[in-house]
């Protein structure tokens, strides 16, 4: 498994048996050495195969960034006043 960089990556596989490129995860074998599953179906990955993705790239492999019903957290959140929103289009 390479190394990621300072900025916020995440580990990313092909996956064969979901067909495409998930999220991946460190988890322990029988003899508690690392290895890497797909986040999706559990498949183990080799290591080789294992690659960072910046966030910014996440949303094209399939997954979104979402923030909760509450809003971000912020006090005045909500109604549409949270600066993380998207602009409602006119």
């Amino acid at each position: 498994m390479s190394e990621p960089s300072p900025t916020s990556e995440f580990p990313v596989t092909s996956c064969a048996t979901c067909g495409r490129d998930v999220l991946c995860y460190v988890d322990l074998d029988a003899d508690d050495r690392e290895i890497a599953r797909c986040l999706e179906c559990a498949t183990i990955v080799a290591p080789a195969d294992v690659r960072w993705m910046p966030l910014t790239e996440l949303e094209a492999a399939g997954y979104g960034l979402v923030l909760p019903e509450g809003g971000c957290g912020r006090p005045d959140c909500g109604n549409g006043r949270c600066g993380r929103a998207a602009p409602e289009p006119s």
